[in-house]
């Protein structure tokens, strides 16, 4: 009897949240980003999903074409750190040690670049690194929440959420993404990113 084996590589968590603010962005070129990579704390959660226009034609009673083209995506991200600082850097607010965060209703998040790793599980039980950078996004206002409780017999934590429009930038590329396997790859995989954050 022939025993049916398939390839296993699948994602088996999330490590690492990076920011840094975009400085320029220069015509056919990436984005060029703030020296300083802000760290948003340790990785809970992060879910890309991808809005695209669609075309289709129909002829004859049937679909003759169908295509689809990215328009943009949002990546909605948890993180152990809820900072005032990092706060008011991604959405746009203004700080200082003295006098702390101040919120004001004309204020606009900046863009910047996010990048983040996945482990990713093989069928030797090998982990490869996958790095992902997305190269041009902005938080969402209306994703900037609180949601305080009192505590009782239990203790409710509350993670860190922010969500990220993502757009294309001036080449037309949005993301991306690069495996790295062996020892030291999770290393390599953020060194990786951070050469995303410093385009040549």
């Amino acid at each position: 009897m022939t025993v049916n084996t398939k390839t296993v590589k699948v994602p088996i968590g999330i490590r690492k949240a990076l920011w840094a603010k975009i400085t320029a962005e220069p015509d056919a070129a990436h984005p060029t980003y703030d020296a300083t990579i802000l760290d948003l704390g340790a990785a809970v959660k992060g879910t890309l999903a991808i809005t695209t226009a669609t075309l289709s034609i129909y002829g004859d009673d049937t679909e003759q074409l169908r295509d689809e083209a990215f328009v943009s995506a949002q990546v909605d991200v948890e993180t152990t750190c809820s900072d005032l600082e990092l706060n008011a850097s991604v959405y746009g607010h203004t700080y200082s040690t003295n006098d702390g965060e101040d919120s004001g209703k004309d204020d606009h998040a900046p863009y910047g670049g996010y990048g983040y790793l996945e482990p990713v599980l093989l069928k030797d039980k090998s982990v490869v690194f996958r790095a992902t950078f997305l190269r041009r996004v902005c938080a969402i206002a209306s994703s900037e929440k609180s949601d305080a409780a009192t505590r009782a017999d239990s203790i409710t934590v509350q993670n860190n959420a922010v969500s990220f429009a993502c757009s294309a930038d001036a080449t037309g590329s949005w993301r991306a993404r690069k495996e790295f396997t062996g020892d030291g790859a999770e290393a390599s995989a953020l060194a990786w990113i951070k050469t995303q954050f410093a385009p040549t």
